[in-house]
């Protein structure tokens, strides 16, 4: 069974199957001489607790550098590696930096083997002092294999990249110069992917059908296979936002500039238009290659502001804001009557100092208003409408496409969920959860309940993990029968292959795909292994992001550990209980073991993880619980922030 091995400090291993059907448990000493991160071939058998295995051959190594910090042993030099997962011993190679006070990167290279059961690293450079804000944050990087530097023969096709759209680029394409395109993204976007217009079929806003035009970025057209950006962008697979930087899946000559659509500048372009009748329903799909020129950059602020009081961008964009914003809520009605799940769950933003980047100065929700919502609602419903016709297409010529699916949740997570919201004081059937249906159900129900985030948490928990394939089984989330990424080939590399899917199909039956070399169909073997590929580095990608906001969260809150805040329980664990914070929107810890010894005595948690309970007073702890609690650590190195309970409020 393929595998990706995940490792415990503790000496144990799960290794994590790429078919998507759970984990296997691997003992300690069953796994050498696999590290963590490692691609693997398990041997596994049913054991009391589920599935337990032995690792028998590693086919891929998942890490090739490693930080920590240097130390002398006797004649020898080790390196001790920050990652507790890492449990080997690393010796020094000959040569390379001897500073004992900062941390390091090293490269691994010799991995554990026949009659060597250490790894040997050679230093590459000092990152810095342990525990600055700058020195973490690069190490996180080099725990999820993001490199902010693209190899030199990368950077030297990118300085080829021509700075304009040629007459040669235009041949083959539809010229959509004259449609109203234009950009809405964040505030600090570099690279705006998509752009988008619409057309009023007629004179009636409320009946009347409406054209849809969905640009995308060429990407394509620029990046060809068997090209060094082509094996940077496989390698890479997504870009990587974090607070302070973007590290682009492509180099900044494509990503920022010419595969970018920025405004008053003609672009190359993928283009899906259809028709959208007053009940949100879409026809007369067609996907072309196309030159655009889009007219406006808006910024979701700006967008939020014409939606909440019409006026502000001028006439002519502030009319066109608003039919798109009809446009999205014809589409969003038909998805929800479909069954589609909405579940409100913020992200956290990272707001840093504009003259000092270094500078936290808050930490907040991602959308923090209704018309912010609003503005991203509609980007959103525009680009699914997209990325559904994208596969819609690809179905109906049956052709080799990478498809985002999304598994319904299995029979196991419905029984705890449904035993976690009974505890919530919600009842939920599992056989209705089966279908999306029942989930936005449930979504409807639960709306006002005063632990509704705490609820909604626990469905996303029971749902699957989407991920990519060439075989197409729909999207559950999203209650369609077919979707694809396709609105993100700067960010994705899964929607540059559909481009490329799309374009060998149109030079097949005719249609617009652009200049000659049109990229050839991929088979199937082929997509499939970059779809599995794509699978494992987006988690990898997400895991950096997450690790980044910790930390930056935790470097927050070192000012203000003994100040107190209002959370409510997010979760629970063995070592604890996790607390969303209101203002600062940070997630806590409140250590099991610290809240016994403060309370003077056990606490047990309950086998659904929703309820904590004194064993001697039984004071209870449940999720949703609102709490006042105190700031008593914030670790950066280990990225968290612990909390201790001052009260319990509800």
């Amino acid at each position: 069974m393929a595998a990706r091995l995940q490792v415990n400090p503790g000496g144990f291993a799960f290794a994590v199957r790429t078919d998507g059907e759970g984990s296997i448990f691997i003992p300690p000493g069953r796994f050498a001489p696999a590290i963590d991160g490692d691609d693997v071939m398990v041997r596994y058998w049913s054991a009391e607790r589920g599935f337990e295995g032995t690792v028998d051959e590693v086919v891929g190594r998942g890490r090739t550098r490693i930080t920590g910090m240097l130390r002398q042993a006797g004649r020898f030099w080790v390196l001790d590696p920050d990652d507790p997962r890492i449990l080997n011993h690393a010796e020094i190679a000959k040569g390379g930096p001897r500073i004992t006070d900062q941390v390091v990167v090293a490269k691994i290279v010799t991995y554990p083997g026949r009659g060597q059961e250490n790894l040997i690293v050679e230093v590459e450079k000092v990152l810095g002092e342990p525990g600055a804000l700058a020195t973490e944050q690069a190490k996180v990087l080099i725990e999820h294999n993001i490199d902010t530097e693209f190899p030199a023969d990368v950077l030297a096709e990118a300085a080829k990249v021509p700075t304009e759209v040629g007459p040669e680029d235009l041949v083959g394409r539809d010229d959509l110069r004259d449609l109203p395109f234009m950009t809405i993204d964040p505030d600090d976007a570099r690279d705006f992917d998509d752009a988008v217009a619409v057309e009023l079929l007629g004179d009636d806003l409320e009946l009347g059908e409406m054209r849809l035009h969905v640009a995308v970025a060429d990407v394509s057209h620029y990046v060809r296979e068997g090209t060094a950006i082509e094996r940077e962008a496989i390698w890479r697979c997504f870009s990587a936002y974090l607070p302070n930087q973007a590290i682009p899946m492509l180099p900044e000559a494509l990503s920022s500039h010419l595969c970018s659509l920025v405004p008053e500048q003609d672009r190359c372009a993928m283009v899906i238009s259809m028709t959208i009748d007053a009940g949100g329903v879409s026809r007369d799909v067609e996907v072309r290659a196309a030159v655009i020129h889009s007219r406006a950059r808006l910024t979701y602020g700006m967008a939020a502001k014409e939606l909440e009081t019409t006026g502000h961008l001028g006439e002519a964009v502030g009319e066109r804001v608003h039919l798109l914003r009809r446009c999205a809520d014809r589409l969003r009605r038909r998805r929800l009557s479909n069954g589609a799940i909405e579940l409100n769950l913020p992200e956290i933003r990272v707001v840093l100092d504009e003259d000092d980047p270094t500078r936290i100065r808050d930490i907040v929700p991602s959308r923090s208003s209704r018309s912010m919502t609003r503005a991203y609602n509609l980007i959103e419903e525009l680009m699914l409408a997209a990325n559904e016709a994208a596969a819609a297409v690809a179905l109906r010529h049956k052709l080799p496409m990478v498809y985002r699916i999304h598994a319904p949740p299995d029979e196991e997570r419905l029984a705890k969920l449904a035993t976690a919201a009974e505890v919530l004081g919600v009842r939920v059937d599992p056989e209705k959860m089966t279908s999306p249906r029942g989930f936005q159900k449930l979504v409807g129900k639960i709306k006002t309940h005063p632990r509704v985030q705490a609820i909604n948490m626990l469905m996303l928990r029971a749902m699957s993990q989407a991920e990519y394939t060439v075989d197409n089984i729909g999207h559950f989330a999203l209650a369609s029968g077919g979707y694809v990424h396709f609105t993100s080939p700067i960010r994705r590399y899964p929607d540059v292959i559909a481009h490329r899917v799309l374009k060998a199909h149109l030079k097949r039956t005719g249609g617009k795909a652009g200049p000659e070399p049109v990229p050839e169909m991929p088979d199937k073997e082929t997509s499939a292994g970059r779809a599995q590929r794509s699978s494992l580095r987006e988690r990898e990608v997400m895991q950096a992001e997450r690790d980044s906001k910790s930390l930056y969260a935790a470097s927050f809150m070192r000012e203000r550990i003994g100040d107190r805040f209002e959370g409510s329980i997010s979760g629970m664990a063995q070592s604890g209980i996790f607390v969303a914070l209101e203002h600062p929107f940070v997630d806590g810890m409140i250590r099991l073991n610290a809240l016994e010894r403060d309370r003077g005595e056990a606490f047990e948690i309950e086998a659904n993880r929703v309820r904590l309970v004194g064993r001697r007073s039984n004071f209870t702890l449940c999720i949703g619980d609102r709490l006042m609690v105190e700031v008593v650590d914030a670790d950066i190195s280990r990225r968290r922030v612990e909390l201790a309970l001052i009260a319990k409020l509800s």
